[in-house]
């Protein structure tokens, strides 16, 4: 009996570490796939923020960098980050034409660089939001690089057909 007792026992110990390793095997690749999404995405808005800084009617869009991702709200796996630039004298009626402006430089960028979107869903990088707050225009930019990403963008679908 307690033969059987030591077994089930290294048995339980066995699986239990088994999963500890699979979990942080998982979560570092999890981390290596998002980081190299967040690079992508940084490397694009750094390129598109330089350009339209350039011309003087968007000089109101320059300012420092700022991406954080937004997948700790939806999800894992979502490759979408949010920017926040300087924008002084910027007003919420500037938003969809500013939207619709970096969604085309967007666009262009991922054709250049021969990004493409998880099973052709449209571009590869496009801006989910934006908004003011305190002088400053915050974005959403997702990398729609998989599934997760995918299912984000009809949530927000979903959410914006609501309102």
């Amino acid at each position: 009996m307690q033969k059987w007792l030591i077994i089930l026992v290294g048995l339980i110990l066995a699986v239990l570490v088994y999963e500890v390793l699979r979990r942080q095997v998982l979560k570092r690749t999890a981390l290596k796939i998002r980081l190299q999404g967040q690079r992508t995405t940084d490397t694009a808005m750094a390129t598109i923020l330089r350009t339209l800084s350039s011309r003087t009617a968007a000089q109101q869009v320059s300012g420092q960098l700022h991406s954080v991702p937004v997948a700790t709200v939806w999800g894992r796996g979502v490759m979408a980050f949010e920017y926040v630039i300087e924008a002084p004298g910027m007003t919420t009626a500037d938003l969809h034409e500013i939207r619709k402006v970096l969604n085309n430089h967007l666009q262009a960028y991922a054709q250049d660089e021969q990004l493409s979107a998880w099973h052709d869903a449209g571009p590869a990088l496009r801006v989910t939001d934006t908004w003011l707050r305190d002088g400053q225009l915050h974005l959403d930019v997702a990398y729609l690089m998989n599934e997760a990403t995918f299912e984000y963008l009809e949530d927000l679908r979903r959410l914006n057909r609501e309102h």
